[in-house]
């Protein structure tokens, strides 16, 4: 069954966008919105290095500044936005923690469709050689438990991504 009150957040926010506070993150956001719909096709030398130049020049308090406004994201943009990181091209161009941020937006992310990123946490955090403090590596364990417990991830994903967030303990 269809959750209402999701539809009903998803369908507004198609016709009102958030209104954000940061030039960066505003035109992050228009920028997604507007190719959302061919992903697929991100390309260096098109859409993929149009995305780069969105968020290539982020500092920390922009950063900062897109978790504070998490919940105004459309939770499919921020898979867009999760999966572009796992990009070499990405990775070679952007200068900071990705792979922290990406573990970031899995802990905020909505519990509708939170398996998505779970498959890629590891990819994230190895490909950009993190370096995730304990309370971000205990929320991380405390989600990964919830997701089980909900009956979203599987005791094989479960007893997988604990034993790699336990192989991060610094």
């Amino acid at each position: 069954m269809m959750n209402i009150h999701l539809l009903k957040k998803t369908f507004y926010k198609t016709l009102f966008p958030p209104k954000f506070g940061n030039e960066k993150i505003q035109n992050l956001y228009h920028f997604i919105a507007e190719n959302d719909s061919n992903i697929e096709h991100w390309e260096v030398g098109g859409l993929l290095s149009k995305f780069i130049g969105a968020i290539k020049d982020f500092e920390e308090s922009d950063i900062q500044y897109f978790f504070e406004r998490i919940s105004l994201w459309n939770s499919y943009y921020l898979v867009i936005i999760s999966d572009k990181f796992l990009e070499n091209h990405v990775r070679s161009v952007v200068k900071y923690d990705l792979g922290l941020i990406y573990a970031k937006i899995f802990l905020l992310y909505e519990d509708s469709d939170p398996y998505y990123l779970i498959d890629n946490l590891e990819i994230a955090i190895t490909m950009y050689q993190s370096k995730i403090d304990k309370a971000t590596l205990i929320d991380l364990m405390h989600k990964i438990e919830l997701l089980y417990y909900k009956k979203l991830i599987t005791k094989q994903q479960y007893d997988y991504n604990l034993a790699f967030i336990n192989s991060l303990n610094p």
